[in-house]
């Protein structure tokens, strides 16, 4: 029978996940079982074998018994769904059998997509073996079977499995030199070899990489670095290879293969701005002073001229990381805060301000945060590279020689902050966490923040409150500073509570407290003198007031709008002062210290927040005086009212803004967007926890669009995953479907084609079986237009064929238009295109009709190119204006490079008196693409700046731009169009060739790949 979906994850902490929940595998002996068993899946182990591996040479008398309780136990946890966990793990006459299904185990995973990528790297297909191997080391989350107690055999099986980790790692730097990615396996190969200093072959491509990037003295000073390790620890000289690339580098030895200096760099950084994202300082400040001497004496160093850092990827001491480490509630980032102030002077070319709510909820992926980072700098998201190390490497680079200071606030632990280290001299890190970390990031200082003393609390207190009600009660005074524990965030919730009741005296507060103390047997919260503060205001809010806090804890982050707060309560009042929140219950709150404002959105409404601590106490008190069903539907609400905006918000990115709209005001949806565009993804990435799978599949959909037109391709990897997961968790075929196919388009607009079709496929398949025909046309429009200039143009053909007539039975409009324009690129990309342009006219009439200046901006900017192919220029230039004028309306920055481009092309298409016209357009789109990150337009932009040049006569200009245009389209694996820059080389070659003399095999310049 077929058994239900688990997946057993040993590349890492081991794990069992069905449904979406982690199933629990018991204790370490248990563990070490199951482990056993996975090593050798679906094949029998005997019971002495598996005793072995449990208690080695000296099992107790009841092994056997044992183990068969093991099993048992482990059955019954692996039945998740409808069976018997006998079929899952058996008894034979050799021995337990696991079963485990194709594609359940990592393991086999990785080694598969291990496998595949070397056959790929040995037939030169570079480009698919960094795709799979890459996908196989993303399956690693730690050392294999990390947690399990290791026998011999399972400590061999994991050093096994670490040897084929790194030979992976090796395979896909191979992959990505020979793709010419230089910079970004530098990156990575730098982090590899500072976690194995001694394998040599990691070191050497390091050096070739670094080499490669026009950095010949980091290749030396990194066999310098492998040197000293291999001496130091082995009592070894580097191997011959590494001694030969050595010398190869000194002497800058041609055959090291390194290309010339690339036109402009391969992802352009952007123009420095300085920037401050500090929180205001508060007002209330106490104390502190020799903290805040100490930390400033470790940071100000930064500020001193710079000198050259020491290993790659490690601080120098010109790059000073500073911990602020502490108990919850005691003011770290009130003190992290004040001190960046502070120190303004020393770091002038910018501050920068990160939350990574580490004590709550999912840990935010060091990627997600250095893309936050990049983005506050500048760089647009879709310029953005996707591996980690590639983005730390972006981040150094725009670092580079500016005085910069980063705030981490709340981080879990030293993995979560490693990464995000820039190690730029220059440069400062000031961290603050709760948790003295087990092993600080090298050359990081730990600085440790205590509680307040007596007399530094009474301050506070008295800044609160107003001395007079204190002075009056001494001791009553007393045991409010004692019952607040000297942390900040208890003293200012105290002092609240008294200000917002004149009528209290200071004795009914300490009173208040004492009772909040005593009630607690467990304290919920790891801070009980903030929980007895808190509690204590909590008691004494209004009605509905306190109804509103609790309804703050069902919120995924203690950050939000006014809005959600009311969508929670029910109580939407959009034009109210507060943004729509219920103003008496909020006023309650804000008085109380326990909601504060956090600023103002794109709309120029309040968002607030309030401390983890106290969304921690409001979650509590939910749970236990709130009914599930109303926790349920108020959630619901929020999701409602979050789809509600981000609908509207697409509309207005698909039909253009109004005329009147005020950039930042109330209309500005786009600029909302924008504004909470991580808030969003933490939305859908919460109700796909917590079960909403309709509201996580709407949301999805209606984030694709916004994800497409926005460039926000990390944002729609995250959502589309969390609608994957929630599907399969619920059982939801279709929206599985749905979702992988909303996961293939945003590989396919990363480049990542190969993977995009393999997803593709399989929702395909399976839309098809279940009848959905409307979901599956719009799948195949979306592969269509992906793939036409990639190789595919008849499978592109036969989809967008399929497509359109689908969505003309189910009567969509918008759909059918989308589809014919896929079935006139796939006819342009098969030289077609006079078919091209009978298959787009009915699209432009429809277009026209609906109105959508972004659908109809396609129209056109399609029937211009074929319109070039007919050589019908007038008309093509009339269309192309059209589109541009259109693209700029719903500001679509990839469409207004694109048109910008076949503006260009229809001046080289008019003749060498024209054709100086299109180096403005051209130069233009080259702007915008290099600004996006779009690595297919800048290859199509670099060919025709090259056509530009050979109208002009300028030969050896556009050799070099056309041959920069083919390195690029060999990458991205774009054949059409690399056998047109290919003959076109050809012809430069010809015409520049003497005569009696052959010309020289354009194959063989020096920017082609092979």
């Amino acid at each position: 029978m077929e058994l239900p979906r688990v997946e057993f994850k040993v590349l890492g902490p081991m794990e069992a996940v069905a449904d979406g929940r982690i199933l629990p595998l018991g204790g370490p002996r248990q563990r070490t079982l199951l482990a056993t068993l996975l090593v050798h899946a679906d094949v029998p182990v005997s019971a002495d074998r598996l005793c072995d591996a449990i208690w080695g040479e000296t099992p107790p008398a009841s092994a056997q018994a044992n183990v068969r309780s093991y099993v048992a136990a482990l059955r019954k946890a692996l039945a998740p769904g409808p069976g018997s966990g006998e079929d899952r793990l058996g008894l034979g006459h050799h021995g337990y059998l696991l079963r485990v299904e194709p594609g359940e185990l990592d393991l086999h995973r990785f080694e598969d997509l291990a496998a595949d990528g070397r056959r790929a790297l040995a037939v030169a297909d570079h480009h698919r073996a960094a795709c799979r191997l890459r996908e196989a080391l993303d399956l690693w989350r730690g050392a294999a079977f990390d947690g399990v107690a290791h026998n011999e055999a399972l400590h061999i099986e994991a050093v096994r499995l670490e040897e084929a980790r790194l030979t992976a790692v090796e395979d896909y730097a191979e992959a990505r030199l020979a793709l010419g990615e230089h910079r970004e396996a530098a990156g990575m190969l730098r982090e590899q070899t500072a976690r194995h200093p001694l394998r040599e072959s990691l070191w050497a491509k390091l050096m070739l990489a670094q080499y490669r990037s026009n950095r010949p003295g980091d290749a030396l000073r990194s066999y310098a670095l492998a040197r000293a390790a291999l001496r130091e620890e082995l009592g070894l000289e580097p191997g011959d290879e590494l001694r030969r690339l050595h010398r190869a580098v000194l002497v800058r030895d041609p055959a090291l293969g390194a290309a010339p200096a690339p036109l402009r760099p391969a992802r352009a950084l952007p123009a420095w701005r300085t920037v401050n994202q500090l929180p205001a300082d508060i007002a209330d400040f106490v104390g502190r002073d020799l903290v805040m001497s100490r930390a400033a004496a470790l940071l100000e160093p930064a500020a001193a001229p710079p000198v050259a850092a020491s290993a790659p990827g490690v601080p120098s001491a010109a790059a000073p990381v500073v911990i602020l480490a502490g108990p919850p509630g005691v003011g770290k980032t009130a003190l992290a805060v004040r001190l960046a102030h502070l120190l303004r002077h020393a770091f002038p070319d910018g501050r920068l301000f990160l939350r990574l709510d580490g004590t709550r909820g999912p840990r935010r992926p060091a990627g997600a945060v250095l893309a936050e980072l990049l983005r506050g700098l500048g760089a647009a998201a879709s310029s953005l590279p996707e591996a980690t190390v590639d983005r730390a490497a972006m981040l150094r680079l725009l670092l580079s020689g500016r005085k910069v200071l980063v705030v981490l606030d709340d981080a879990r632990d030293e993995e979560q902050i490693r990464p995000l280290l820039s190690g730029v001299p220059g440069c400062a890190v000031l961290v603050t966490g709760r948790d003295r970390p087990a092993a600080a990031p090298a050359g990081a200082h730990l600085v440790d923040v205590t509680p307040l003393d007596d007399e530094e609390s009474r301050l506070l207190l008295r800044r609160t409150a107003g001395p007079r009600r204190l002075e009056a009660e001494p001791e009553a005074t007393d045991w409010v500073v004692a019952g607040c524990a000297g942390l900040p965030l208890a003293l200012r919730v105290a002092g609240a509570a008294l200000v917002g009741r004149p009528h209290w005296r200071v004795r009914c507060l300490a009173d208040r407290l004492a009772g909040a103390h005593g009630a607690q047997e467990e304290p919920a919260s790891d801070a009980p003198a903030v929980h007895s503060a808190v509690a204590a205001a909590y008691r004494s809010l209004p009605a509905e007031a306190a109804r509103a806090f609790r309804a703050l804890g069902l919120l995924p982050s203690p950050r939000f709008p006014g809005w959600a707060l009311a969508a929670l309560l029910d109580a939407d009042d959009p034009d109210g002062p507060h943004g729509g929140t219920p103003s008496a219950a909020l006023d309650a709150l804000l008085d109380a210290h326990l909601v504060q404002v956090e600023g103002a959105d794109a709309q120029g409404r309040p968002r607030y927040r309030t401390h983890d601590l106290l969304h921690a106490y409001a979650a509590e008190r939910a749970l236990a005086e709130e009914p599930a069903r109303w926790r349920r539907e108020a959630t619901a609400r929020v999701l409602d009212g979050c789809l509600t905006r981000v609908r509207a918000a697409g509309d207005q990115l698909l039909r253009g803004e109004p005329g009147d709209l005020v950039r930042g005001g109330p209309g500005d949806l786009v600029g909302w967007l924008e504004n909470e565009r991580e808030g969003l993804v933490t939305l859908v990435e919460f109700a796909a926890a917590t079960g909403h799978g309709p509201y996580v599949a709407a949301l999805a959909a209606a984030l694709e669009d916004v994800c497409h037109l926005r460039n926000w391709w990390d944002e729609w990897d995250r959502v589309a995953r969390a609608a994957l997961d929630r599907a399969e968790a619920d059982g939801d075929q279709v929206a599985v479907a749905v979702a992988q196919g909303s996961l293939a388009r945003a590989h396919a607009v990363r480049g990542r084609v190969d993977e995009a079709v393999t997803r593709w496929e399989r929702a395909l398949e399976r839309l098809d079986a279940l009848g959905e025909p409307h979901h599956a046309a719009r799948l195949r429009t979306h592969r269509s237009f992906a793939v036409s200039d990639r190789g595919m143009a008849e499978l592109a053909h036969d989809d967008a064929l399929s497509a359109a007539e689908a969505m003309g039975r189910l009567g969509d409009a918008h759909g059918q238009v989308l589809a014919l324009r896929s079935l006139g690129y796939a006819l342009v990309c098969r030289g077609r295109e006079a078919e091209a342009a009978r298959a787009l006219e009915p699209a432009l009439e429809t277009a026209e009709r609906l109105g959508h200046p972004l659908l109809l901006a396609d129209v056109l900017q399609l029937l211009a190119v074929t319109d070039i192919g007919l050589g019908r220029l007038g008309r093509a230039a009339r269309q192309t204006h059209r589109a541009l004028a259109g693209y700029r309306m719903v500001r679509h920055r990839p469409g207004e490079a694109y048109a910008l481009v076949t503006l260009g092309r229809i001046h080289v298409r008019l003749g060498p008196d024209q054709a100086p016209r299109a180096l403005g357009p051209l130069a233009e789109a080259a702007s915008i693409f290099t600004e996006l990150g779009e690595r297919r337009g800048e290859a199509l932009t670099s060919y025709w700046l090259g056509k530009v040049h050979a109208a002009l006569g300028e030969t050896t200009r556009a050799t070099s731009r056309i041959a920069e245009a083919l390195t690029g389209f060999r990458v991205l694996r774009m054949p059409f169009w690399a056998e047109t820059a290919r003959r076109e080389l050809s012809a430069l070659a010809r015409a520049a060739t003497p005569p009696g003399r052959a010309p020289d095999d354009p194959s063989e310049c020096p920017y082609a790949v092979r």
